[in-house]
């Protein structure tokens, strides 16, 4: 079925696709619309908190696992109404919405600015340009006209680029556009017109279409996993489970039975510099639910030899995997009505949009 070509001719399947194909570009495109943003020196910053849900949250997710090596700063992904209530005024704030509309995030901002923390936004537009513009926040103002998800590498370039011109994150921007370089092949290999029998992300969702999808990972690639959980839910529209070694072997392992198989599947993340003691307990894993209770099992492999290439590249494939297992169970990738009309059926997000607008004075 996934080979096909015809099945990628529907519109919505080729408006995906599009966004799809240009997430790589839009991680370099991220990148330069941020080279003008300059914060003010921090010296004294010892921590940096993201503010954000949804796929703008995952960038805070994405870049603390990127740059888990190339920091002395701990990051902190809180994604709520609110700030963390021992939030000092030595953290950077980095708030990110992509409609820039956003109740959670707009009104963790208002706390961030009334506490005096050094703060910048990176957004689409929206309530939170206008307030950033009015306030004298620095703002990274990205590409409009996307899904949310699929703007995540625009905004993920984007905050990657701000923290390491202003030096509290030791990496360089050609190491940045090399990773995304050598993640292009990973993204070729995963493309439409390759055959089923050479491409592991149309063999992944040919294995999870039509069950419930747990997501195994460690570390360096765990928020991917969430990624690749979240990509099912909105574009696949099925439940799916991210969890994380080492904790899989403490509890999830116990809950497993044969008479699983028929309704889960296991998806395992995987990368060639996993820790000794990571790769004996995945392997053993896999072949117990594989081997010894019949579970499907599929393995996806980040490529590369550094952490930001391995993480673009399992990030393009699972986005891949989405996508095919979407058009294995006959649903529209682009629209999310469930997401929308429970988000417009809590009245009190609008009020509080309508505070926030008031209490800087910009129009809503």
């Amino acid at each position: 079925m996934l080979d096909e070509l015809n099945l990628y001719e529907k519109s919505e399947a080729r408006e995906f696709l599009a966004q799809l194909r240009a997430e790589l570009d839009g991680f370099l495109e991220g990148m330069k619309s941020a080279e003008a943003i300059s914060l003010k020196p921090h010296r004294n910053i010892n921590s940096i908190v993201f503010l954000g849900v949804g796929g703008s949250g995952i960038v805070g997710d994405l870049l603390s696992d990127i740059t888990a090596k190339r920091r002395d700063l701990p990051i902190i992904c809180h994604k709520d109404y609110s700030l963390p209530p021992y939030l000092t005024k030595d953290v950077l704030a980095v708030a990110v919405s992509y409609s820039g509309n956003t109740a959670e995030t707009l009104s963790a901002i208002v706390e961030a600015y009334d506490a005096g923390l050094p703060m910048f936004g990176i957004t689409s537009g929206g309530l939170m340009e206008k307030i950033c513009k009015k306030m004298g926040i620095p703002i990274v103002k990205v590409r409009d006209g996307l899904l949310p998800r699929m703007a995540v590498p625009h905004m993920l370039g984007a905050a990657v680029s701000v923290l390491t011109n202003a030096g509290l994150i030791k990496m360089s921007a050609d190491e940045l556009r090399n990773a995304v370089e050598n993640a292009r092949r990973a993204q070729e290999s995963v493309e439409v017109h390759v055959g089923l029998e050479s491409n592991i992300a149309k063999q992944v969702a040919n294995q999870i279409y039509n069950k419930v999808t747990f997501i195994y990972s460690h570390g360096l690639l765990s928020s991917v996993g969430y990624r690749l959980k979240c990509q099912l839910n909105e574009n696949a529209k099925m439940l799916a489970v991210n969890q994380c070694l080492p904790e899989i072997l403490h509890n999830d392992i116990e809950g497993w039975s044969p008479a699983l198989a028929n309704c889960l599947a296991v998806v395992v993340l995987r990368h060639k510099d996993e820790p000794l003691a990571v790769k004996e307990a995945l392997d053993r894993m896999e072949v117990f639910l594989g081997e010894q209770l019949g579970i499907s099992v599929s393995r996806i492999v980040g490529d590369g030899n550094d952490d930001a290439t391995k993480i673009l590249s399992s990030m393009v494939i699972c986005d891949y995997v989405s996508f095919y297992t979407a058009m294995m169970r006959g649903v529209n990738p682009i629209r999310v009505d469930r997401i929308k009309s429970m988000r417009e059926g809590i009245i009190s997000n609008s009020r509080l949009l309508e505070q926030v607008a008031k209490r800087f004075e910009v129009k809503p």
